[in-house]
């Protein structure tokens, strides 16, 4: 199978993270240089980013999952609270329930 790069993670957790996206979708994914993190000190920082590669036939699908991911990463955390539909108070987008009333 032919594969090609789709993304360059900052490290072996963003790369795993992003594979475990891109395996929700059945897309297979190889991740080359991650285990360069284990000589951390004596190689450049570029060093520790992993590549991610997907099989060339499911580049397009690999693209929007990438896009996404990356649109989330630029969104300012504001802009994503909501407000509690029970006492009105601001929670953080990443919570599930609201921390004054537990609604």
């Amino acid at each position: 199978m032919n594969y090609q790069l789709i993304y360059k993670a900052a490290n072996s957790h963003e790369a795993h993270f992003i594979q475990g996206l891109l395996k929700r979708r059945s897309i297979k994914s190889q991740l080359l240089g991650e285990n360069l993190s284990i000589a951390i000190g004596e190689l450049p920082i570029e060093a520790m980013q992993v590549d991610i590669l997907v099989p060339k036939n499911q580049l397009p699908e690999s693209e929007k999952i990438i896009s996404n991911y990356e649109k989330n990463l630029s969104l300012d955390n504001q802009d994503r609270e909501w407000k509690c539909e029970k006492c009105n108070k601001l929670n953080p987008f990443n919570f599930d329930i609201c921390w004054n009333c537990k609604q």
